[in-house]
């Protein structure tokens, strides 16, 4: 394992890649290594390399993974993420009626495999706004704590 942190994102409008940029800045800024990738061009095993890893997702349609995420959905059961930090952000819109869904989905799979939830799934509704930057200040925040008490409590 090194000590970088995962950001694997799926984005179709372009936002959920300026909130996966977003968050490997605010990362840097906290001292930490970044690895982003696009979800399609991700090998699924690398997960497991990763200190904690985060995945940024949109909703598509009626509540369904996005296409370009569905082999990476597939192939999280063959990499162990028992005890791997992970969270959870994305855009969607609030005016569908399955907001978000897709990273619930996500993070029921996560959770079946064995991987530990970071912090609360962060939904963001369409274009980031300060209130939400403010979220994901945090939840960078939370993801670094949470894996040094994890790290403290394994040593």
């Amino acid at each position: 394992m090194n000590s970088q942190i995962g950001i694997i994102y799926a984005s179709m409008s372009g936002r959920n890649e300026q909130i996966s940029k977003y968050l490997e800045q605010q990362f840097i800024k906290l001292g930490q290594s970044i690895d982003r990738h696009e979800i399609s061009q991700f090998e699924t095993e690398k997960l497991s390399d990763y200190q904690a890893f985060i995945i940024v997702s949109y909703t598509y349609h009626d509540g369904q993974i996005p296409d370009e995420a569905l082999d990476f959905f597939d192939d999280l059961q063959t990499v162990d993420l028992t005890g791997k930090p992970y969270t959870l952000t994305g855009s969607s819109s609030m005016k569908h009626e399955h907001f978000g869904r897709a990273l619930d989905y996500l993070d029921q799979q996560l959770v079946h495999l064995g991987a530990l939830r970071a912090s609360a799934i962060l939904k963001i509704n369409e274009d980031a706004d300060r209130a939400d930057l403010a979220r994901l200040d945090a939840l960078c925040q939370q993801v670094i704590d949470f894996n040094q008490l994890r790290t403290q409590h394994l040593v």
